[in-house]
């Protein structure tokens, strides 16, 4: 029989395991695109080996089309692989505390650590019992209409990991906040904690001067776990599954890739970067663009209350077909490791590349919607902050000297 790879995803998926020793050989153990693409695979190959080995799959899923996906995704890690050779990280970072030395640049960040806290902790009082039961749409439900955005914010403050270690007050603030970040998660059945703290680990090891085995890989087994538990307490997992198949098969990449695939170009035009354009737009007040994951829904079950995401994968397709999976996941490994190789230059730097590995998880099983709006909106957040840490900072010789 011809070797026909869109018709045997076995070897999509063998081919995209070797991304991990490739970059691991190539850039070194503290490499962190290897690290993260260890998590595109299990999100993005998880279902396809899953399917190989008989067991569950999302449901929905054209079981005719996987092998294009799988395709899809081998070309997402050849364009993370091509750029992250090209694009080497420094093997010389140095710890971005080092920076903050000088004084406090920041004083604002406490305050605004300190008041995510009491909001986080004033939903989980009033909300109480009603988190322990119901899906997750009704404890999202109890949490209030500010949910999505307390959860963007907790990104952002997340990220301000190296800056908040300018003081005793920033180290306490912040690991209180994260600590009642993780709980709001937990009582809501959001799994965002889990990127957020992959992402601090894997910044916070690559700036250790010991040279032993990364932890990176003893956190990551433990936040799989640990989401793998959360998908089935929200009820994603069906009785009778192994253990296999649960660690797996999370997610939904695959069915959003195989649908997307079937329904473009034969039902539904390529985009040719419409949906990129319309996340741009939605950053513009009034300017609300549907998104795509509210597209699928409209599309495979309308009136349908359930969410079933999208991917990064699926809208390239979408866009520009296979082509254009590389060129997307190429552009953003250059953003990543652009961001990553100057984190001990500048404190916003070190905050800025946090924030982008935590949105490019996120996004994974997202959109570019999510995605932008989380740097952009991020990049709002610190402004706003060192604008008026700035401006606290030229006031206070004032005061000293009229007192």
């Amino acid at each position: 029989m011809p070797f026909d790879l869109a018709s045997q995803p076995w070897w999509s998926a063998g081919l995209a395991v070797l991304a991990v020793p490739a970059l691991l050989i190539a850039g070194g153990r503290r490499d962190m695109l290897a690290y993260l693409a260890a998590y595109f695979l299990l999100f993005g190959f998880g279902p396809v080996a899953s399917y190989l080995l008989g067991g569950r799959i999302y449901f929905g899923t054209n079981t005719l089309l996987i092998g294009r996906a799988a395709v899809g995704l081998l070309l997402a890690f050849a364009g993370v692989v091509a750029v992250g050779l090209l694009m080497r990280q420094r093997r010389d970072i140095a710890d971005p505390i080092q920076k903050l030395e000088a004084g406090r640049r920041m004083p604002l960040v406490p305050a605004v650590l300190v008041l995510l806290t009491l909001y986080g902790l004033a939903v989980l009082a009033w909300g109480g019992p009603a988190f322990l039961a119901g899906t997750k749409l009704d404890r999202i439900a109890v949490a209030g209409p500010f949910h999505y955005d307390y959860l963007l914010l907790q990104m952002c403050a997340s990220a301000l990991y190296f800056i908040a270690q300018e003081s005793s007050t920033g180290r306490f603030a912040y690991r209180v906040n994260l600590g009642v970040y993780i709980a709001y998660c937990l009582a809501t059945g959001e799994r965002d904690f889990v990127f957020v703290l992959f992402a601090l680990v894997l910044h916070r090891e690559l700036v250790r001067t010991e040279r032993r085995i990364p932890r990176s890989v003893l956190w990551g087994a433990g936040l799989l776990l640990g989401a793998t538990a959360l998908f089935a307490l929200r009820g994603n997992a069906t009785p009778g599954d192994s253990d296999a198949t649960a660690i797996l098969n999370q997610g939904s990449v695959l069915f959003v890739d195989t649908w997307v695939m079937g329904h473009v170009p034969s039902t539904e035009p390529y985009q040719h970067g419409a949906t990129y354009l319309h996340a741009l737009l939605n950053l513009v007040p009034g300017q609300a663009q549907v998104p795509l994951a509210q597209w699928l829904v409209d599309r495979y079950a309308p009136g349908s209350s359930s969410g079933y995401g999208f991917s990064l994968t699926g809208e390239a397709y979408l866009n520009f077909g296979l082509a254009g999976i590389p060129v997307l996941f190429g552009l953003l490994t250059a953003v990543h490791r652009w961001l990553v190789n100057r984190i001990d230059r500048a404190p916003v730097y070190a905050y800025a590349s946090i924030l982008f590995t935590v949105a490019w998880m996120y996004g994974f099983r997202g959109e570019s919607q999510s995605l932008l709006k989380t740097c952009v909106y991020g990049a709002l957040f610190v402004g706003v902050i060192r604008m008026v840490s700035a401006r606290a900072q030229d006031e206070e010789p004032v005061a000293c000297v009229s007192s």
